[in-house]
């Protein structure tokens, strides 16, 4: 018995299917439908989303906090919805169809299916470039990804910042209080 073959669509096809809650992304002709987010999912992308509006608000600088489902284009034919991202410029709120500007930041919590959160979509990020990608366990964990095709692990212990947003920390307490 052979295997299915995968149905490619084109950006335009994509772009045409019906707006969704969905989380639905386009991968080099694939597209993707991610299964509905678990409670913690949420909770931890809720939190973060909060703590970096505040952040925002006192930033000297136009910056938007975005958060899925929001389509983002990250190349031609490599649409995604980044659970939460941070995008230094500003963004009409009449804005339609997917968002062109490359965020400087990605955030992915981490769901069932690991290889697509950690490997896959950083890959597409990083191509784009992406400065930092953030891979968010909601067990308690966090990577922040950076350097040349955001190779560069590092674990985050105690508080949450980065250098590309000054002023910001989080205590990892916070973000994954019972």
């Amino acid at each position: 018995m052979s295997e299915p073959q995968p149905t490619f669509v084109s950006e335009a096809e994509f772009l045409a299917l019906p707006e969704s809650l969905d989380r639905v992304e386009l991968i080099d002709g694939e597209v993707v439908v991610s299964p509905a987010p678990s409670y913690g999912h949420q909770e931890v992308a809720r939190r973060l989303l909060l703590a970096l509006g505040r952040w925002a608000e006192d930033h000297a600088g136009p910056v938007v906090i975005g958060q899925a489902p929001l389509d983002v284009r990250f190349g031609d034919g490599r649409i995604l919805q980044p659970d939460v991202f941070v995008l230094f410029g500003r963004l009409a709120l009449d804005h339609e169809g997917p968002i062109e500007q490359t965020p400087a930041l990605c955030v992915e919590i981490v769901s069932r299916d690991r290889v697509y959160d950690r490997v896959t979509k950083r890959a597409v990020y990083a191509a784009a470039g992406v400065r930092e990608c953030w891979t968010v366990h909601p067990a308690g964990l966090v990577e922040r990804w950076t350097g040349a095709n955001l190779m560069d692990r590092e674990e985050v212990r105690g508080v949450l910042a980065s250098a590309l947003l000054p002023g910001f920390a989080m205590p990892l307490a916070k973000l994954f209080a019972a």
